[in-house]
């Protein structure tokens, strides 16, 4: 069989280069074979410019470090699959692989793959067998004939568009690549005031294209540019761009400058916190960070270009097309909007892009607009069958396509999550046949008492139960990952019937239904925004908790809200929202002292005065600190309260330890407790601090 790929490989490589399209070499191998397989075919081949993806190859990259290879290109890639799929990894790759190339997929043996009765799994089978990209090499004995690989042809582009016939030059890779670079120059050059927003596909080019921008204003410039994005990864073609036009410029890890110009990475949360003064604000992938932190950028930077994806892994760009274009026409009108068309490295109909935007769900597009109900009763409630999802192509998009607006950072693990996971359920409202809101649950905990036990004591954290494990372990409720739970993942209305009541009576119509299915508590967690945390509140759920830290995207933190639907989730959804209320204060002198002004309003006006006397439940947080591994901040108003009652002077600790007593007391950064007393790090800190507190616990009997 490795002869006849081979020999496939090296039959169809002119015509691929010829018409720049690239295709998918699908086979299976069993375990045994794998390395053999793999050496082989890389081996053979004419060039030697290859890319293994595998966690077990040798020279390979994990998958889960696929997007390092970002801004990188090569004429193969070997994608070792000998379990499942790893779904964004396959996405990120293909976007390396440029025009001619071929994508080799070595899934499991076959016997392995037919018993594989995964959603996601018959979805990718399905359309192996069925999309005209793709050769596939069903059977490990059985191989194309050659009259197989003649009748398919390498398919010459018929569409003609004005990208390929209107000419453009180096460095530019593509026409319209270089009219949008001259357009902003231009715009940058003559403007005091500048709001752009470039868009494209994923592949047109549009991260070169910020870093040919970048090189072209540095010119005979004294010029401070600012750059945003998700991660820095993200902007590496940027940079690399850079590089390559301003060979003179020095460049350090997010910085470059050159002769007296320079351009600065910075975080979004570090962005937002600072706000440092910028000639140019570049934002790349603007369609993952939120829409308010992109207000605070627009009404602040007077120049002002931003750029996103409008498919694919890297983000969805038309949830921020709907939301932010509106937010533009108020405080920007005039803003200017330019789009990559032309893919850089393959052809406008590359055969492969089309086979991976259908296997990984990155074509979905916007449904119809609906028409809107007269009533929320006039809806029709379900569950949706996860099968349909795969046999029906219109109901699949209205689905997905909902999620992908309503959610920033919705992957194709994250669908592949949905098809495939025991635990999920899908609820929609339909309106005449059409789904207009969908909201995901997934069912979490239900663990016996000693395994609830581990993960209050900070022994184990099993994947998948966010809620049931953050109630245990960071809320401090010993036996909480016993109950059973329905976490809200998603909850997401088509952008036109929004603000109707539509989001809140699905959320109503799930909680009747998980209640009748023997749920205990229903909650969900999320980056928290005044708006957000009123929608929850108004339907019935109360904050348990804020996460410590802030997202570097969102700069936000997260909350944690719940509904009680059981006796047993009574007893501690209502026992963890007093003991919030109660902790909430010593919290906002701590750990979320950078809690947004707006947020730490809202959750003190819904909390109820409450008694700072010690109590039983404070005992069990100091206990569960000092003698297992709860961490500090959980415990830390519980210990505070504690260290008020008792006479640290009478004890015996050293006087180190009681500086590291008043040091915590006094809130102090870990940062500069660790320099006060001359420790290794953080963690030598806690330890040393357990150890006291378990010390002064048997002192005080």
């Amino acid at each position: 069989m490795l002869n006849h790929i081979l020999q496939l490989l090296n039959k169809t490589r002119i015509d691929l280069k010829k018409n720049q399209q690239r295709r998918l070499i699908a086979f299976h191998c069993e375990p045994a074979s794998r390395q053999q397989a793999a050496d082989f075919l890389t081996a053979s081949l004419a060039d030697k410019n290859t890319l293994i993806i595998s966690n077990t190859l040798k020279n390979a990259t994990p998958p889960a470090r696929a997007a390092t290879k970002l801004g990188e290109e090569y004429e193969r890639v070997f994608f070792d699959v000998p379990d499942s799929i790893n779904p964004d990894a396959l996405g990120v790759v293909s976007g390396v692989l440029c025009g001619g190339g071929c994508l080799l997929l070595m899934l499991p043996e076959k016997i392995h793959w037919q018993n594989d009765r995964g959603l996601f799994k018959q979805h990718v089978d399905r359309l192996l067998k069925s999309d005209e990209a793709v050769f596939y090499f069903s059977d490990e004995k059985a191989v194309p004939c050659p009259e197989y690989v003649s009748a398919t042809p390498v398919t010459t582009p018929t569409t003609t568009t004005v990208d390929s016939v209107q000419s453009y030059h180096s460095p530019y890779l593509s026409y319209d690549q270089q009219a949008a670079v001259e357009t902003i120059t231009h715009m940058l050059q003559s403007r005091d005031q500048v709001c752009c927003v470039l868009t494209s596909g994923r592949g047109r080019g549009k991260s070169s294209a910020l870093g040919l921008l970048s090189a072209k204003i540095f010119q005979n410039n004294d010029i401070a540019i600012l750059l945003t994005a998700p991660r820095l990864s993200v902007a590496e073609p940027l940079f690399r761009q850079l590089h390559q036009l301003c060979p003179e410029g020095v460049s350090q890890r997010g910085v470059f400058e050159y002769q007296k110009s320079r351009l600065n990475f910075i975080a979004p949360d570090a962005l937002i916190e600072k706000l440092p003064v910028a000639d140019v604000l570049l934002i790349d992938e603007a369609a993952v960070i939120p829409v308010s932190m992109l207000k605070q950028l627009l009404v602040h930077y007077p120049r002002i270009v931003f750029s996103t994806t409008t498919h694919g892994y890297e983000g969805t760009g038309r949830g921020f097309v709907l939301k932010f274009y509106k937010l533009l026409d108020h405080f920007r009108p005039g803003w200017e909007k330019l789009e990559l068309h032309q893919p850089v490295r393959w052809s406008k109909d590359d055969p492969l892009e089309k086979c991976i935007e259908k296997l990984l769900f990155l074509n979905i597009r916007p449904v119809l607009s609906p028409e809107m109900p007269a009533s929320v009763n006039d809806c029709q409630f379900v569950l949706i069958d996860r099968q349909t999802l795969i046999e029906n192509s219109t109901e699949q998009s209205a689905v997905f396509s909902l999620l992908v607006f309503a959610h920033y950072r919705t992957s194709p693990s994250d669908f592949q999550y949905l098809l495939d996971s025991p635990d999920v359920r899908i609820y929609a409202l339909k309106y005449q046949q059409q789904v207009i809101a969908v909201l995901v649950i997934n069912q979490e905990g239900g663990f016996d008492a000693a395994l609830s036990r581990e993960i209050y004591r900070g022994v184990r954290r099993p994947r998948g139960h966010l809620l049931a494990q953050t109630l245990c372990f960071h809320a401090g409720s010993e036996m909480a990952a016993c109950l059973n739970y329905a976490r809200v993942m998603r909850i997401a209305v088509h952008p036109e019937l929004q603000q109707r009541g539509l989001g809140s009576y699905l959320l109503q119509k799930v909680v009747e239904e998980e209640k009748a299915a023997g749920i205990d508590i229903i909650g969900s967690s999320f980056s928290a925004t005044p708006e957000l945390l009123r929608f929850w509140n108004k339907a019935g759920f109360d904050v348990l908790r804020m996460g410590f830290s802030r997202d570097h995207v969102s700069a936000a933190h997260s909350a944690v809200v719940a509904m009680a639907l059981s006796g047993k989730g009574e007893n501690v959804a209502g026992v963890l929202a007093e003991k919030f209320q109660r902790n909430l204060r010593l919290w906002l002198s701590g750990p979320l002292k950078n809690l947004s002004s707006e947020v730490r309003e809202y959750v003190l006006s819904h909390c109820q005065n409450a008694s700072d006397d010690l109590n039983e439940e404070d005992m069990r947080d100091i206990g569960s600190f000092a003698w297992f591994n709860r961490n500090y901040e959980s415990c830390m108003p519980a210990i505070r309260r504690w260290l008020q009652t008792i006479d640290i002077s009478q004890s015996v600790l050293t006087e180190q330890e009681r500086f590291l007593i008043d040091l915590r007391m006094r809130m102090d950064q870990w940062a500069d407790i660790v320099s006060a007393l001359n420790l290794t790090g953080k963690a030598e800190a806690l330890a040393q601090l357990r150890t006291i507190i378990a010390q002064l616990l048997e002192q005080e009997g």
